[in-house]
């Protein structure tokens, strides 16, 4: 989870991502960390591989990898991708033969994930600051797009989803996990601008998500399953893949 987000709240939301990079053992209101993980059933392989500090600014909202195996060799696209836990999860299953890009919005994820995968003595990842809707990622080059709780802040998901068929292979897979809103209920938080950063504001409806997914050209836009991680009462993780075709 990490963010990119309305122009009038980004500050705000990189004000508070940063925070989590810099102070994770702060209380953030909602979960985090190795045990989170662990819940959202991360391999115990995965958990015990990579070392304690790479958990510790993690906020899952899902498992992107219950979607499916990344397979060795493969290309992968992590969007939102924080201080780097999903993107060295990746690294391990492509091994020495494939690539992982990692972008995020805040400058300090992207240099505490720098270091994670340094202590993780991965060599196959890079990490880039840089807007979701406008990737620095070339045509038909990514075999899977995963993420983690970071779509529902950006403004803009209709381009963000183009983008993400834009970089992809055809045959080329998507796999996140984030927040949907179950009820068209308001939100309890008095602050736009800190329901917006929790992963509440920005959510969509699962039929709005599946519809923006495919409107942006993939194929088998579907969800999988809800993750039981709550933002507020009336969101719930959940896991979505789709093709592009």
């Amino acid at each position: 989870m990490s963010s990119c987000g309305k122009n009038d709240v980004k500050e705000d939301l990189i004000a508070l991502y940063t925070m989590l990079a810099e102070k994770p053992d702060m209380d953030f209101g909602w979960s985090k960390g190795k045990s989170n993980a662990r819940r959202l059933g991360y391999s115990d392989v995965w958990l015990n591989s990579l070392p304690d500090v790479i958990w510790e600014s993690a906020a899952a909202v899902g498992n992107p990898f219950k979607l499916g195996d990344i397979g060795t060799g493969k290309t992968v696209l992590d969007v939102g991708c924080g201080a780097g836990a999903d993107a060295c999860v990746a690294a391990l299953q492509v091994g020495d033969t494939g690539n992982i890009i990692g972008v995020d919005c805040t400058p300090a994820m992207i240099d505490k994930a720098r270091e994670n995968s340094w202590h993780a003595g991965l060599c196959n990842i890079a990490f880039y600051e840089a807007d979701y809707s406008r990737l620095p990622v070339a045509d038909n080059t990514i075999d899977v797009v995963i993420s983690n709780g970071a779509i529902n802040l950006s403004e803009n998901k209709d381009q963000v989803f183009r983008e993400l068929f834009r970089v992809l292979k055809p045959g080329g897979r998507l796999q996140i996990a984030d927040m949907i809103r179950e009820t068209d209920g308001c939100c309890n938080t008095e602050s736009k601008t800190e329901s917006w950063a929790d992963c509440v504001q920005g959510t969509l409806s699962a039929d709005k998500l599946l519809a923006v997914i495919s409107n942006a050209g993939f194929t088998d836009a579907t969800l999988v399953e809800l993750t039981g991680y709550r933002t507020s009462d009336s969101t719930n993780g959940a896991l979505v893949r789709a093709l592009r075709g």
